[in-house]
Parts: C-alpha cells; structure tokens; sequence
C-alpha cells in the first residue's frame, strides 16, 4: 500500500531502536525477583486485592512474625517464590524439623504458639483477605437458598458459533434423459488429418491460409463440447492433426499397405486409414457416424454445401434422413450470418451419383458409409452422412470459414441436426 513506511511497527516493518530499548527495559522489570512495595487497600474496599498486593503482604506478615520471635536457621520458611513469565515454578522445600526425643527450648515453644495463631488467624480471614468470597451466617445463607430456589432457571439456549454466510447453491440441472433410457452414442470423424491435408488453400489477401484437416478438427472438438454438454456419448475417429493409422498397418487384412502404393497412387493407404475410422466407430457401437470435411475445387466457382449418403444399407433410409437434416441446417444457419448460397443448392446425394467409380473403380459408394466390399472393407454398422461444409477454395466461403461466426453456424447446424435426429430416431435400449 503506497505511503506506508516499511519500518513501521505493525505493517511487518522493523522496529525502531529506541522501542527495542524500552522493550528491554519493560522485559527487566517483569523479570526482577524483588517485589515492589506498594500500598495494600484494606479488605473494606470491597475490591478484590491483586497478586502483587497478596505477595506484598504476605511479606508483610512474615517480617512481623520474624521481629517477634526470632528462630533458628534449621526452621526458617523459605521465601516464596515469585511466579514470572516462562519459568517454572519451583517445588517449595519443607522446613527442617528436629530429630523426635530432642528438648525444644523455651523461644522455639513461644514461636509455636505464635505460628499456630497466625495459621489460625489465616485459616478465618484468609478468605476476605486474599478476595475470596466467604460464605454468609447461616441465616444469610438459608434466606439465599430459598431465594434461588424460589427463583425460576431460564433454560437458555447455547450461543451459536458465527459462522461466515454460506454461499447459494448453484441449481444443478437434472441429468439430460433419452427416449430408450440411454445416452445416444454419436461418432465424430474429422476428415482427413496428418500427411493427408484434404483441400488447402494459400493465404491470400486477407484471408489465412487454410487446410481442411486443421479446419475439420476445429469444428469437431466445437461439436464435441456441446454434444457433451447435451448428455450425448462423443468418440472421435481422432482428436490431434494426426493420422488415424499413423503407424501404416494392414487394417483391413487385404495383404497391402502404403508401401505397396505405386508411386502418386494412395489406394492401399487411403484403405487402410479409412477402414481404421470405421473400426472405432464399430468398436464404440455409435449410433450415428457423422463424416465432417469442407469442399475444394480446382478454381473458385463452386461454392455452398452439400451432403452425400449411401442408400443400399439396411439403415440406408436413416441415412438419408441424417443427410436432409444437415443439409437443412446448415442453410438455415448460413443464412442467419448473411451468407448467401448458389441460387441453386447442391443439395442433398446419394452416393453413387459421386465420381467414385472414376477414382477407385472397384467401389460404387463411398468407403466410410458405403457397404462391404469382400477382402477390402469391413463396413460401418450405423446410419451415417458425409457433410461438406462450403468450399475452401472459393473466396466467399473461405471467408466464412475463417470467421468465428461461420464456424459457429456450421458448428450449430451439426449440433441442431444430430438433436433432431435422435428426437425422430431415439437409441434402442441397452
């Protein structure tokens, strides 16, 4: 605290000398053995007599009773000690008496007689000498107890400890319920991730530059929070911008890895990677997969989003319904921050109107949604969607992207989507 002298007694400062000194000086007084002569009030004052004034008569008493009748040595009463500060009291001695059969002489009688009238005197009016209370004549005390017994006892209740003011208790919301009696189980995966960028983009006047695996990270973690707070189970395919099969191995048995990729080709890798973000799926027995990834095109044309869903599963119709809802959500919610889309919605697909066939020809659908496909792919065993959130590569949705209100549109709309899902499609009890 400013204007505060840091040597100030009190405020954890030094003392000045010249307090040490008068402390000094106070300690030794206390410390002094010799017993100051001060004036006793007599017992008449009606006023309890202090320590010093009991040790200072009895002193007194004891400087008469020596000018009367002198003694020997052998017999004299120590002094009695002076209680002080920090020391122990000591033990007092008893007084030397003469062996049994010894003739006491005729001054050692006379002091007998003197003491055993002065312990007398003590024994009656020790009581009002040293302020103790004595007690009443015996009709003093008689009248005393029956007026205490006439009296009536207040039975009074005990004090109570102050206590500081508890604080409110902050309500605590019930546990979310579900239709089922169990916590749905919802399987983020966030696109690609590791040496796998997805689609990127260079920096770009003000725009940052831009990876889709960073960018469907960030709205899976988002979406992970809330889906929590809402009571849901969450597992994500992967939780760092890493690989989900960073280590390269045959997760889908076929006998191939990424070693055995031709150069510029990914197809055993891309496999194996895949088909190790369906196993924790599988593994956590989601009741929803959602395949989270933004757009890219070789120029800046395309812009908006879209959904794409498998329909030849058993589950394929809640398929598409997962697909519709994302879709529907995320244009209500784009257009709540101003966005406006192509006059012409990309809409909600199925996945064979994709270009698979023309990448991978052995595959008619998408591998994470799509169904079994012999020696290759051990498929998902819950409804699921892909959802492209808007274009990287097009400036516009870039913008949006990169924007907090942007991640926190499509952030809602996949919230918003997977709630009303459940509410049409609750999980079957355990």
């Amino acid at each position: 605290m400013a204007g505060l002298p840091i040597d100030r007694p009190g405020f954890g400062g030094r003392s000045s000398g010249s307090d040490e000194g008068q402390r000094r000086r106070a300690r030794a007084r206390i410390d002094s053995t010799v017993e100051p002569s001060l004036p006793v009030a007599p017992p008449s004052e009606g006023r309890r007599l202090t320590e010093t004034e009991r040790k200072a008569l009895l002193e007194r008493s004891r400087s008469r009773l020596v000018k009367e009748a002198p003694i020997s040595a052998a017999t004299v009463l120590p002094p009695a000690p002076i209680s002080q500060p920090g020391r122990t009291r000591p033990a007092p001695r008893m007084p030397q008496t003469a062996p049994q059969g010894t003739v006491r002489s005729g001054p050692m009688v006379a002091l007998g007689t003197l003491l055993i009238v002065g312990l007398t005197i003590l024994a009656f009016a020790g009581g009002r000498l040293f302020g103790a209370a004595t007690e009443p004549p015996p009709s003093t005390q008689s009248a005393a107890r029956a007026a205490f017994a006439a009296t009536p006892v207040l039975a009074l209740a005990p004090t109570p400890r102050p206590t500081s003011t508890p604080l409110p208790e902050r309500p605590v919301a019930p546990p979310p319920t579900f239709p089922g009696g169990r916590a749905p189980v919802v399987c983020l995966d966030p696109g690609h991730g590791g040496p796998d960028r997805g689609f990127a983009r260079s920096a770009f006047g003000p725009l940052p530059p831009m990876e889709e695996a960073t960018l469907t990270l960030e709205h899976a973690w988002d979406l992970e929070a809330r889906l929590a707070g809402r009571g849901f189970d969450v597992v994500m395919t992967r939780e760092a911008d890493t690989a989900v099969n960073a280590a390269g191995e045959d997760v889908n048995g076929d006998d191939r890895t990424g070693e055995d990729d031709r150069a510029g080709d990914d197809k055993y890798a891309t496999l194996d990677e895949l088909q190790a973000r369906i196993d924790i799926c599988n593994e956590s027995r989601a009741d929803l997969l959602v395949s989270m990834h933004v757009n890219g095109f070789t120029t800046q044309t395309p812009f908006g989003h879209e959904t794409w869903y498998t329909q030849e599963r058993p589950f394929g119709e809640r398929n598409q319904a997962f697909a519709t809802l994302a879709y529907a959500h995320l244009s209500e919610q784009l257009r709540s921050i101003g966005y406006v889309g192509p006059e012409v919605g990309r809409g909600v697909n199925p996945d064979t109107a994709s270009n698979v066939v023309m990448e991978y020809t052995l595959y008619e659908h998408f591998i994470l949604t799509g169904p079994a496909v012999p020696n290759a792919v051990e498929p998902s065993r819950m409804p699921g969607a892909i959802v492209e959130a808007l274009f990287v590569s097009n400036d516009g949705d870039a913008a949006v992207l990169a924007s907090d209100e942007g991640q926190n549109a499509i952030v809602t709309a996949y919230e918003n989507a997977i709630v009303e899902y459940f509410e049409r499609y609750p999980p079957e009890a355990p």
